[in-house]
Formats: C-alpha cells, structure tokens, sequence
C-alpha cells in the first residue's frame, strides 16, 4: 500500500509539480524557494541585438567551415584520379 502511495504521488508530482510548487510556496515566504524561476517575458533590443551579432558569428564560422570542409573534399577527389600515387597503391 505506501509503494502505491509513494507511486501515486510520485506520478502526480510529475504531472502537476509546477502548480503543487507554486502552491506550496504560496504557504509560507520560507517555502518561497519552491517556486519556479520567472522567465523573462519580454525582449529587449540590447538581447535582441546580442542575439542577432552571436547568429551572425556562427553563421560566419559555419560558413567557413564549410568552405574548409570543399576545399577538403575537393583535395580528396584529386588524390583519387586514376594515375594518383594514392589510387595506383594496393593495400
């Protein structure tokens, strides 16, 4: 019977554990810390704009990580010429 208990309640705390906490901080200011984080609702142009530089800097690195990544391959398919050191070898 407490392991159908203790499951119970395990499963309702999962399933409502936001309002449960919220309404247990409600109680009392010391449970206060059981209330989840607020997240911020609004954007502000300085975030907006900090989010828009660091999209703009891994746009930049995948760019040129993409330009390594054909030079590489570009490189590989030369290798592989027939008549290439490396095609005429057998392993």
């Amino acid at each position: 019977m407490i392991f159908f208990i203790g499951f119970a309640a395990g499963l309702a705390w999962q399933s409502y554990g936001g309002a449960a906490r919220l309404t247990i901080a409600g109680w009392s200011p010391r449970l206060s810390r059981l209330a989840p984080a607020a997240v911020p609702t609004g954007t502000s142009p300085e975030r907006l704009k900090a989010m828009s530089l660091a999209l703009a800097a891994a746009r930049q690195s995948l760019d040129k990580l993409a330009t390594e990544i054909s030079k590489l391959q570009a490189q590989d398919n030369s290798d592989r010429r027939p008549g290439s050191r490396r095609a005429s070898r057998r392993l």
